[in-house]
């Protein structure tokens, strides 16, 4: 048993067991006291049924965590009448009082809380009140002495009002603080000592109306009217309803608050996008890859929580791995990017950055000290760096880790300037500026863990270091130039292949407009064409397809082709697992720079010849792939890294969007189709009726037909065969109507075996003459029931012509459907039934 439990069933057991003794002795004690006359018995049933009647009232207690404790009933108030009646002398009796206490315990939870808080409730409820009903008699004396008694037993009611008061603070202090330690056992295991503030300002003050009610009950019980009896329930009432106003009140508040914190949730992802997509700007100009800081933010978070820095500390790591070179942006690109050695001039350029971004993110206000990062990371434990030349201590912990992983990951790439090292001259480089640039303790710790960091890397498949072993093929010693996007990650770009800042801006404004735009419509069409028109911006192609799964089918389909060739692309149907892109949607993974050629089989030889890349990306969701967008290129025969990198940051938006509108179009096709014969249900007739309706009063066109048609005794059909044949044999109907119908016509199911067909330029002639064909067909057509047996229908036909038999939906229906009813009415329906042949039945009328 874990170790809450055991606390919260020790606690459980130390209450249940006394108070089971305690409520037995009550239980004797009434019987006693109560049942001693009849006028005595009659007393106690109306207090028992005011107790039982009022128990469901109750006020919420909440920890001041603000999770649910308990609850607190306005039925106290006849326990505190039943201390005044019974416990004060001469009687001095408690267990009247002790048992409508545990009547309130169990009546005010049951159903609402589980068995063992039930218990503990009562428990308390019990305890308590025995308590408080045996101090009762004291407290009368302590406040008024022996000569306050008369010789009835009756006290006066100035006599009662502090002591009951007091027992009500009492009460309360030892059943709700008791039960909400037992609660916080239950829950987490950590004990919350006393309940929220609100919930001991709102509880007390109820028990204390309570209180106040009982003396007002037992003054009309003392003869003083029944005035006081009315007074004392609408005091409790109000504050009941007082309380009920509140908590609706209390509740809109926590339903705005937890609305504020999804909103600062979302800005909060929005705020760390933008900053991404700022970064990525940053490295453009710098030449470096998204990699380098994605990996420099792992190491950081990673070497934080090494360190255990507070969590503001950590979200600063988190987002001054992105930013810490936000500065650079003031650094002329020439000099970024200068292969050899800086002149004196341009080093002290270069030293600029980290006070530039420094100024600038403290416009920006963070909550957490990202500045330090910034404008600190180039200080050296010897004091020699930059700007400030702080030394040792003196310099912030996050700027310390930030200079330690950020030199590491940086000596670990590629750069045009120079070929990045391996892990281990790497590590020995760091080891060589332990003590002059960086902080003993902080590359003692990353080198210790550097191993673990790497593998963390590496399965976020971010790795663009040189690899710390070979890694050419070994028959062409040749790095692999198609395959998987992860294939070409490690692959060094050269430098005329870097984007430009303008490039990487206008790239950071598509993504965030993507993101920004890119649901803003459930409409399936206006999504793709959207996400296509967007990815244009960032990532370079000649053709985009956009596929998405067809469930029935079960194929890829192209949603949505642009640029070469579009027409011919957007009829294209691939299977899941066949060329690339059937392979990406089928592994969920991102494959470029293979033959084009693999993707296009059925493409007619002359355009693909034309085309030598492709990129494709999967459009992914909760269980797996729904669809991919596959790029192709005819001028560029691979893609680098960064354009699969945001392709995939594009999918990644497109793939919510796109799920939410094929959604909503499966919802929209549901709500106007029949499932069974996937012809349009009633809802989508008078929809499409409406619309022919108003063609023909806008445009004067030739009449329109209705035809309404009912198979004949269809019940019988049901009743003999089951529903499982029935409504396989309306299928079977549907679609041999179907084909008798004109390639404009409509058909639909309005309802059980009824069909209605929509017949635009159809005049009464024409649509009575394809009545008869309907008629033939069905009735010369076989429908199996079971192996070996053969059942023919027959089907009633009634024709309404727009405008002589209606002008309306349900003019034009009506007379169909009466004119269908008619002739069901004067014919007969033969069904005959085939075994090795087939053999005429009992006529059915």
């Amino acid at each position: 048993m874990p170790e809450t439990n055991w606390k919260s069933t020790a606690l459980l057991a130390g209450i249940s067991v006394p108070s089971a003794v305690l409520l037995l002795s009550a239980v004797v004690n009434t019987i006693s006291t109560a049942f001693f006359n009849e006028q005595g018995i009659r007393a106690w049933i109306v207090l028992l049924l005011l107790t039982v009647g009022a128990s469901r009232l109750t006020v919420l207690v909440t920890g001041a965590d603000g999770t649910q404790r308990t609850r607190e009933s306005i039925a106290d108030a006849f326990v505190f009448v039943a201390v005044m009646i019974y416990a004060a002398p001469p009687l001095s009796a408690t267990g009247p009082a002790v048992l409508l206490a545990a009547l309130v315990g169990f009546v005010s939870t049951y159903g609402i809380a589980t068995n063992r808080q039930v218990a503990i409730k009562m428990g308390m409820a019990v305890i308590s009140t025995t308590i408080t009903a045996s101090l009762y008699g004291i407290l009368v004396d302590f406040f008024h002495g022996e000569a306050t008694f008369v010789a009835d037993g009756s006290l006066p009611l100035d006599t009662f009002l502090i002591p009951v008061l007091v027992l009500a603070v009492l009460q309360y202090a030892l059943s709700t603080v008791v039960t909400s330690w037992f609660l916080s056992f239950e829950a987490g295991g950590e004990l919350v000592l006393i309940p929220s503030q609100e919930t001991i300002v709102w509880t007390l003050t109820t028990k204390l109306a309570g209180a106040a009610s009982a003396v007002l009950f037992y003054a009309a019980t003392m003869g003083k009217g029944l005035s006081y009896a009315a007074i004392g329930l609408l005091l409790s009432a109000l504050v009941h309803f007082l309380y009920r106003f509140n908590e609706s009140r209390l509740q809109d508040v926590r339903r705005a608050e937890a609305e504020q914190r999804r909103h600062v949730e979302e800005m909060a992802t929005i705020h760390m996008n933008t900053i991404e997509s700022l970064a990525i700007a940053i490295d453009a100009k710098d030449q470096t890859t998204h990699g380098h800081v994605r990996r420099t933010q792992i190491y950081a978070t990673q070497m934080g929580k090494l360190f255990n820095v507070s969590p503001k500390e950590l979200q600063a790591l988190h987002a001054g791995a992105l930013l810490h070179d936000i500065g650079k942006l003031a650094v002329p690109e020439y000099i970024l990017n200068k292969p050899g050695k800086l002149t004196e001039a341009e080093f002290a350029k270069m030293k600029i950055h980290p006070t530039v971004g420094g100024d600038i993110l403290r416009r920006v206000n963070f909550p957490y000290p990202v500045e330090d990062i910034v404008r600190y990371h180039h200080e050296k434990w010897d004091g020699s760096g930059y700007p400030k030349g702080l030394k040792a201590e003196a310099i912030p912990l996050v700027a310390r880790i930030i200079s330690v992983v950020d030199f590491y990951d940086a000596t670990r790439c590629d750069r045009p300037y120079r070929k990045g090292m391996k892990r281990e001259d790497s590590l020995n480089l760091l080891r060589g500026m332990i003590g002059s640039s960086f902080d003993p303790k902080v590359v003692d710790t990353f080198i210790q863990h550097v191993e673990e960091f790497d593998r963390m890397i590496d399965s976020a498949d971010i790795q663009e270091q040189v690899s710390s072993t070979p890694v050419m093929d070994t028959q062409t010693a040749t790095k692999p130039d198609a395959g998987l996007a992860s294939d070409i990650l490690g692959a060094p770009e050269d430098s005329a292949g870097f984007r430009s800042i303008s490039e990487a801006q206008r790239e950071v404004f598509a993504l965030h407009e993507i993101a920004q735009t890119i649901g803003s419509s459930l409409n399936l069409s206006d999504t793709v064409t959207l996400v296509a028109n967007k990815l244009r911006s960032i990532v370079p192609f000649d053709t985009c397809v956009i596929f998405l799964v067809d469930d029935r089918s079960g194929k890829a389909v192209a949603a949505h082709a642009v640029g070469e060739d579009a027409e011919l692309f957007s009829r294209r149907r691939i299977t899941i697992g066949d060329g690339i892109t059937g392979w990406v949607i089928a592994n969920s993974r991102s494959m470029c720079n293979a033959n084009p050629e693999l993707d296009m089989v059925g493409v007619p030889e002359e355009v693909v010849k034309r085309f030598r890349g492709i990129l494709v990306s999967p459009l992914t969701r909760e269980d797996g792939s729904f669809g991919a967008i596959a790029l192709y290129s005819q001028s560029r025969t691979s893609y680098s890294s960064e354009h699969v990198r945001l392709l995939e940051s594009v999918c990644q938006h497109a793939s919510s969007a796109l799920n939410n509108a094929l959604t909503h179009e499966k919802t929209r096709e549901s709500a106007l189709v029949d499932p069974l014969t996937e012809l349009p249900n009633a809802r989508g007739f008078y929809m499409m009726l409406e619309q022919r309706i108003a063609e023909c009063q806008r445009m004067n066109r030739e009449a329109l037909s209705v035809i309404c048609m009912d198979i004949d005794d269809f019940k019988v059909i049901n009743d003999k065969y089951g529903h499982s044949i029935g409504d396989r044999l309306l299928a079977s109907v549907a679609g041999v109507i179907r084909r008798e119908l004109r390639q404009m016509d409509i058909l639909t199911r309005y309802a059980g075996d009824e069909f209605v067909a929509i017949m635009p330029m159809a005049s009464s002639k024409m649509a009575s003459s394809i009545c008869n064909r309907i008629r033939n067909a069905v009735e010369e057509q076989l429908f199996s029931v079971r192996e070996g047996t053969m059942i023919g229908l027959g089907v009633s036909l009634g024709v309404a012509c727009f405008p002589e038999d209606g002008e309306t939906s349900e003019e034009l229906l009506t007379a169909a459907a009466r004119r269908m009813q008619n002739e069901k009415n004067g014919r007969k329906t033969v069904l005959t039934v085939a075994g090795a042949g087939v053999a005429s039945i009992d006529m059915i009328t």
